[in-house]
């Protein structure tokens, strides 16, 4: 099993799509295209599609505010978040000293280096990495499991060191992913450039994620890319008869599939996905030897 190439925990297992992708970039004349990911996350697909060189520009949109302040120590602030790592203690007292930072609202309201290893800690150390979730283990670490059991620091810092040296190549950006995708339209050129959407899941959103998403929003992003015909999309979703609704009927091409999840040390199940898109969509085969226990 491959190891994993990036510091965050996440939902889902968006890893095993990224063969499926870089096929779909090489078939379709955009290898070597600037990659947008407006719902950046883990970004895990444009990371790795970049360290691959199958792209030679990424571009990330992020609204939670302690991931992007995460990626941002990442990329600008890589030596001193890596101190910050070696020399804090992953235990309760440090997550209740954090927990304020999970209201803060703008950037400016905390110190970035703060803020972004409160996005990283949160997401190691919270059950299923989910930052508005409590500690692995419970407040009073009365489980088997541990506050810190999912924090390997030497491997973290590796990660963090590694992914830096992409600094270059990559932009970052704090925003609502339509918001950004509405005022940078006019700059993309269809031979060069390629948008992965991977909006927050619609029937467990809310569960998942600090910024979820509601009914209008999801519609407002078919509306999008329905009403933007000049650049090349791809979009994950879970597989929902509201969400194929909203993508009908303007020749959006549909590819159902389904990816393993790892929902707790002990249990696996399987989540029913789709691929949608403007792109002709080959068939999926999901290698299943590049699931990543990260969860």
């Amino acid at each position: 099993m491959p190891a994993t190439i990036n510091p965050l925990r996440y939902p889902g297992a968006k890893r095993q799509l990224i063969p499926y992708i870089e096929k779909l970039l090489s078939v379709n004349n955009l290898t070597g295209s600037t990659f947008y990911e407006p719902y950046a996350g883990s970004a895990v697909v444009g990371l790795e599609l970049l360290q691959k060189g199958i792209i030679n520009k990424l571009i990330l949109v992020e609204k939670d505010i302690l991931i992007y302040s995460f990626w941002r120590c990442v990329f600008e602030h890589t030596t001193e978040l890596c101190k910050r790592i070696e020399e804090t203690a992953i235990d309760i007292e440090t997550w209740k000293a954090l927990k304020p930072l999970r209201d803060v609202k703008h950037c400016d309201d905390a110190n970035l280096l703060d803020l972004g290893f409160a996005g990283l800690f949160f997401n190691r150390t919270n059950f299923s990495g989910i930052l508005n979730a409590n500690p692995i283990g419970g407040i009073n670490q009365t489980s088997s499991y541990k506050i810190n059991c999912r924090f390997n620091k030497a491997l973290i810092i590796s990660l963090i060191e590694k992914l830096s040296l992409l600094n270059e190549k990559i932009e970052l950006y704090w925003d609502d992913a339509i918001n950004f995708m509405n005022n940078t339209k006019k700059n993309f050129l269809k031979e060069t450039s390629f948008v992965y959407f991977d909006p927050p899941y619609f029937v467990k959103g809310e569960r998942l994620y600090r910024h979820y998403y509601s009914k209008s929003d999801h519609k407002a992003l078919a509306n999008f890319v329905r009403e933007n015909k000049h650049f090349d999309w791809l979009i994950s979703y879970d597989d929902d008869p509201y969400i194929c609704g909203l993508y009908s009927g303007f020749g959006a091409k549909y590819r159902p599939f389904y990816l393993d999840y790892t929902v707790s040390s002990k249990q696996r199940s399987k989540g029913k996905e789709l691929l949608i898109s403007n792109l002709p969509l080959p068939p999926i085969t999901i290698n299943r030897s590049n699931i990543v226990e990260n969860a």
